[in-house]
């Protein structure tokens, strides 16, 4: 694709050139994909909340936002967008016009999700697909079969497609996205696994295809043959018998020959462990050779599906060719001005997604529902009209913070651009707190960044920080602050289990903090999140590792992407679990264990016991200040061990308080 010559960046010249989409102009390179929000009313109209969280994306720099999963026939996702009607098209054009007036253009992704769509939705109907194919997440059957469509429903859903085109174009959206990709109704038809059909829709590539170049050619001739439609396609779909990469270039030909005026790729589907997010694990840039393959094929821009984080290489790919437009889905939703940060050359500023998919939808779809996105690392994610815009305090205080973990750092960081003095306290020799622990583990190395980032941020907003010192009552007394937050952190739990204060017991963040031993059978007690990222952990050292977990599953708490891809790596390593059993006793040679379900008991041999049986908070110091200094707040696990995401709103919350 030709772009026009612009003023260059001295930072990333290619990044932020100007380029064209059909004939609608994008100040840069920079797409927000489309992701559903639950931001919607009831009956799916726009709010304010809506407005505000796409707004802030714009504001933040954003050449183009795409409005994500718009349903056209109906609710299909718990306060999802929909445009089944013209009375949704006065709410549309004030969300358009908040964008416009931000500075970026808009698209609007117009979706049937067919045998995908949200159970807690169909009230009782059965979902629809290409093909009566039973419908799986993560591998695992979990609802029930879709009939097929009849020839009738499919040129009815497309007529319906084409009217909400309509209401679309009427509402001032300047492009039209039609979502063809991770196994949603037109993408069911695209793929030879969802698609068993004998008919004109099923059967050969050809077939196949006409479902979604029919659908084109429809919203084409409603909105006019110049007004911009692409399409979202999946490069794989990494499941057997899916779309493969071998089809997907021919299959984007296709769509432009049929008017597509460009295609965003993604890939995998919603069966796969692979593409719809990556997992903390993944490395960055693993997905170029699918846009550089249907790049190739097309002369239409292509925009790359997401696992691009850093600007510079999403500068190198543009200077690649490899790509026509970065397309950012979660680090906008870490950070909203990702955009003018990097525009800025001010790359240490930016809030890194680190892929812990607490955003990500899966784990409430598992309960048949989707809750509000929400973020690790920017408090802010769902609540723009609150956080978006940080007050400043109306008298400021002198602000002690005891801890340095996620908690407290964000504490300093939004007190101190509050305009509070704040100083910041922690015992150990670096900032970072249950950060550094978090970072320790195979494949985690994402929460040092965010580590980093607010240890930047501080140092920039003047934060005083003192390390290796332990806060007592007497220094706080000596410091005299106005308000004090407590993040002091948590410690390992140690249950009432005869044994488990022996000498050759060590705990899970002993190990991950750099412990080492010599014993080769290790027994690691407590099949958490913890519990399995130190028996990953010891067997990548060499170690032969059993896990016990007295829940029926290892890590049920954890988000099922990252989940799933932990799982698959202890059976790599070939560490033996063993569910459903109770620990009774510790000895020097092993632990006996009993079954749950039996009650049979069993010896299990080891030569060194690892605790991961969870955690205890640590808040004696909060405790002893109370009724001795004017405000006194606590944070994250000090309160109630949980995890960074919890941490990092009560940080920014108490600094909101003062």
């Amino acid at each position: 694709m030709q772009a026009d010559k612009t003023l260059s960046n001295p930072y990333f010249p290619n990044l932020f050139q100007s380029g064209k989409i059909g004939g609608v102009r994008l100040k840069n390179r920079i797409v927000m994909l489309p992701m559903g929000t639950a931001h919607a009313s009831a009956i799916g109209e726009v709010t304010d909340k809506t407005i505000a969280h796409y707004e802030a994306r714009a504001r933040g720099g954003a050449g183009l936002v795409t409005i994500g999963y718009v349903a056209f026939m109906g609710r299909e996702i718990p306060n999802g967008l929909q445009f089944d009607g013209d009375w949704y098209i006065d709410g549309h054009a004030d969300l358009v016009e908040a964008v416009h007036a931000a500075g970026a253009r808009i698209a609007i992704q117009l979706n049937h999700g067919g045998s995908r769509m949200n159970q807690s939705c169909v009230e009782g109907k059965q979902m629809v697909s290409s093909s009566a194919v039973a419908r799986y997440y993560l591998g695992e059957v979990r609802y029930p079969e879709p009939r097929s469509l009849s020839k009738a429903e499919i040129y009815e859903i497309i007529e319906r497609w084409a009217q909400a085109a309509r209401r679309a174009k009427k509402a001032g959206y300047d492009i039209i996205e039609l979502h063809g990709a991770h196994g949603y109704l037109v993408g069911s038809f695209l793929s030879p696994f969802l698609n068993k059909r004998t008919d004109e829709f099923g059967g050969s590539l050809e077939n196949r295809m006409r479902f979604a170049k029919e659908l084109l050619l429809r919203v084409k001739f409603e909105v006019g043959k110049d007004y911009p439609v692409g399409i979202r396609l999946s490069g794989e779909e990494f499941w057997p018998g899916g779309i493969t990469i071998a089809e997907s270039p021919i299959m984007a030909r296709m769509m432009e020959e049929a008017g597509a005026a460009y295609i965003s790729v993604s890939c995998g589907t919603l069966e796969s462990k692979l593409g719809t997010g990556d997992v903390m694990r993944s490395k960055e840039g693993w997905k170029v050779y699918m846009w550089e393959a249907i790049k190739k094929a097309i002369t239409i821009p292509i925009i790359s599906g997401g696992n691009i984080k850093n600007p510079s290489l999403a500068e190198t790919v543009l200077a690649n060719r490899q790509t026509d437009f970065i397309g950012l889905a979660r680090p906008f939703l870490a950070d909203p001005d990702w955009p003018d940060k990097a525009r800025d050359g001010r790359v240490e500023d930016i809030r890194l997604c680190v892929s812990c998919n607490e955003c990500h939808p899966g784990a409430s779809r598992l309960a048949g529902r989707v809750t509000l996105r929400h973020c690790s690392v920017n408090p802010a994610l769902g609540r723009e009209r609150d956080f978006g815009n940080i007050r400043p305090a109306k008298i400021p205080k002198r602000v002690m913070i005891i801890g340095g973990g996620p908690g407290g750092m964000e504490a300093a960081r939004t007190a101190a651009l509050r305009g509070h003095d704040v100083t910041l306290y922690d015992k150990g020799t670096e900032l970072g707190g249950g950060l550094l622990l978090a970072a320790a583990p195979p494949g985690k190395y994402n929460w040092l960044g965010f580590r980093n980032y607010l240890a930047t941020q501080l140092k920039k907003l003047g934060v005083k920080v003192v390390l290796n010192i332990d806060v007592g009552q007497e220094l706080v007394r000596d410091a005299k602050p106005d308000a004090v937050i407590v993040a002091t952190g948590a410690q390992p739990l140690v249950p009432p289990i005869p044994g488990a204060n022996g000498e050759k017991v060590l705990s899970g963040w002993d190990i991950l903090r750099g412990k080492t031993i010599k014993e080769k059978q290790v027994l690691v007690l407590g099949g958490g999140m913890v519990g399995c990222e130190t028996a990953e952990h010891l067997a990548e050292k060499g170690h032969e590792v059993t896990v016990v977990e007295m829940l029926p599953r290892l890590a049920g708490e954890m988000e099922p992407l990252n989940r799933m891809a932990l799982l698959d790596r202890l059976v790599e390593l070939n560490i033996r679990s063993l569910v459903g059993r109770k620990v009774t006793a510790i000895q020097d040679d092993g632990a006996t264990v009993v079954d749950i379900n039996s009650g049979a008991d069993e010896h299990i041999q080891a030569g060194q016991i690892v605790l991961a049986m969870g955690a205890r908070a640590l808040d004696q110091i909060a405790e002893a200040l109370e009724g001795k200094v004017p405000e006194i707040y606590r944070v994250g696990d000090c309160m109630l061990p949980a995890r960074v995401i919890d941490a990092v709103y009560e940080g920014a919350i108490s600094a909101y308080q003062l």
